[in-house]
């Protein structure tokens, strides 16, 4: 009997602008993945917005991660966590879920801030925390400004010379993950996504725009999630949603949408599995 993936979807639901659990659910569904989610918090809008509710799901996820114990899943993908509390339980769930199955992938989307900046429900306290789980992490995908925060790197903008990169990539396997893959590297007109095992690294290449878009590190990390989830080997998957991105990105110009909803990936969607 075929068994569709499993993956644990750990990250918070923002009602209006694409991210986090609304950007996930469909990626990972049309990609062929089972997507069971966990949410984390609850907002009206993202964090980009001026104005939006905020809702902390805490109390609730010690429960509800438990009830899942009779669960096996081969991914866990985490994004957003709202309080040191949620990554304790998180690094409770990662070890669980790896004891009973070993080969279940870990993949930590180490959400925190961009551009040089803390997102405005993150403190420094959370980013002490959010270093310390990358240690149960197989693989995390922090941008520029998130791997400055992890390594104590001091943020210099996006711009990094290969050097950098790699360096700041194996101070970020020194925290304990297997794999590190740095997004968002500019280089004049392209934007380049770092690979990092330990071994020689690799740098995939996608068209750069000037214009910035809110939520695409989530729609990038869920196709990476998916690619993963159906098999594909970490470079590969990387590349795959790295060209999914860039031609979303594209698609999005031409209809000159509000920068702060997101890209408008739904109309793409049912061409995704071409990317595999």
């Amino acid at each position: 009997m075929h068994r569709v993936p499993r993956v644990a979807c750990i990250n918070d639901l923002s009602g209006y602008g694409r991210c986090s659990l609304t950007t996930a659910l469909p990626v990972l569904s049309v990609m062929g993945v089972q997507a069971c989610p966990v949410p984390t918090a609850v907002l009206s809008k993202h964090t980009g917005f001026t104005n939006f509710s905020f809702t902390d799901l805490t109390d609730g996820m010690a429960a509800y991660l438990r009830s899942w114990n009779d669960l096996d899943f081969d991914m866990v993908y985490s994004g957003f966590l709202g309080s040191e509390r949620q990554m304790s339980l998180l690094r409770q769930f990662f070890q669980y879920q790896k004891s009973k199955n070993p080969d279940c992938m870990i993949l930590l989307d180490t959400v925190m801030g961009d551009c040089g900046k803390l997102y405005s429900t993150y403190n420094r306290a959370l980013c002490d925390s959010m270093r310390e789980l990358v240690a149960y992490a197989d693989i995390i995908t922090p941008n520029v400004t998130e791997a400055c925060l992890l390594t104590g790197t001091p943020y210099h903008g996006e711009a990094l010379h290969t050097a950098e990169a790699v360096a700041m990539a194996e101070s970020l396997l020194t925290l304990g993950c297997r794999a590190a893959v740095i997004t968002g590297i500019v280089r004049e007109d392209i934007i380049c996504n770092l690979t990092y095992t330990g071994a020689e690294p690799e740098f995939s290449v996608i068209h750069r725009t000037k214009s910035l878009f809110s939520g695409t590190g989530d729609l990038f990390a869920s196709v990476l999630c998916g690619a993963l989830a159906n098999r594909k080997p970490l470079a590969d998957a990387v590349q795959i949603a790295g060209r999914f991105l860039s031609d979303v990105t594209q698609y999005t110009l031409g209809q000159q949408t509000p920068l702060d909803e997101g890209v408008l990936f739904e109309p793409l969607l049912r061409n995704i599995c071409e990317y595999l």
